[in-house]
């Protein structure tokens, strides 16, 4: 079920957070998305438009988006390939005639999903937070 964050939800979402990073493996200190979380939680999950994806009373999928970009867009590692990241897209895009996001150049993982999901590289650079090079992706709805 996908429903719309409360502020009780913000543990479990800062789990998925961390444990999602953490599963990809990606060329940082896995510390680094276990301080970060709470910054993710009080920058992205309180200015943006969060929803959640609750299975059996627990979160394990999350998205956050603005206007027109989706600021985050984390499962569990143990919900993967069950559609909940497709699920959740879909949900928070319903309406919109494009949408933007980043993503980690060496995140193979996400980079095929938003793929399959009709987004397209439209440019680059490099995050100031991590060091990490990511891709601009875009999708044009209409």
């Amino acid at each position: 079920m996908i429903r719309n964050f409360k502020e009780s939800d913000i543990h479990d979402i800062e789990t998925v957070y961390e444990k999602s990073n953490n599963a990809l493996a990606l060329k940082v200190s896995p510390v680094f998305f276990k301080k970060d979380k709470k910054n993710f939680t009080s920058s992205t999950i309180r200015n943006c438009k969060t929803s959640v994806y609750e299975h059996e009373g627990k979160v394990v999928g999350i998205i956050s988006s603005s206007e027109d970009c989706i600021e985050g867009l984390f499962v569990l590692p143990d919900f993967w390939n069950r559609g909940i990241g497709t699920e959740l897209l879909n949900y928070a895009t319903a309406g919109k005639d494009e949408v933007f996001l980043q993503v980690y150049a060496d995140n193979e993982r996400a980079l095929d999903f938003y793929r399959k999901n009709g987004f397209e590289i439209t440019g680059n650079g490099v995050c100031q937070m991590t060091d990490l090079p990511y891709f601009e992706m875009r999708k044009v709805m209409k």
